[in-house]
């Protein structure tokens, strides 16, 4: 049974993985912008600063985020191992991983550190980051998949260098 999303030979996304993927960061990006529309804009807070909506979108937040990590932890044996043993789109990779890195390290302190000065900073950093977010990943599809027809062309002309030096 094909259940499995990962494809086990190639650097290309299943269809499934990537509808996973996308879905589930579409609903981050998406609650993380409804949050931002009514923590700046729709002024309903409790005593606590927050409104009831805003923490239930915080809520859904939180876990679709939580499940995104699990799928982007699963390209790394396959899709980030393979793409790097090929040499094909390290620079824009790294930028990548290390946006996530920095998306899940100020989501924790935001949860978990007190410190107000810092979470300031680390608020504003969350969410300008979180903001592009979306341009990055299609960012990195784009230069992907230009490196993709790059290196076919590359191997065409290897190939008919071949065949003329024969």
């Amino acid at each position: 049974m094909d259940f499995f999303l990962m494809r086990l030979d190639s650097i290309r996304l299943s269809r499934r993985h990537k509808i996973a993927l996308y879905s589930v960061l579409g609903v981050v990006f998406a609650t993380g912008a409804i949050w931002i529309w009514l923590h700046y804009f729709v002024h309903d807070e409790n005593e606590f600063g927050s409104s009831a909506a805003q923490t239930r979108i915080l809520a859904i937040h939180g876990l679709f985020a939580a499940v995104s990590l699990l799928l982007i932890g699963s390209l790394l044996p396959l899709h980030v191992k393979f793409a790097w043993r090929s040499k094909r789109n390290r620079f824009n990779g790294i930028f990548f991983i290390s946006t996530v890195a920095l998306l899940i390290a100020t989501g924790y302190a935001l949860y978990y550190i007190g410190n107000e000065r810092f979470r300031s900073w680390t608020s504003w950093t969350h969410l300008i980051v979180g903001v592009a977010f979306p341009l990055l990943l299609i960012l990195h599809i784009w230069r992907g998949r230009a490196s993709r027809r790059q290196k076919r062309i590359q191997a065409q002309v290897r190939t008919a260098q071949n065949v003329l030096a024969k």
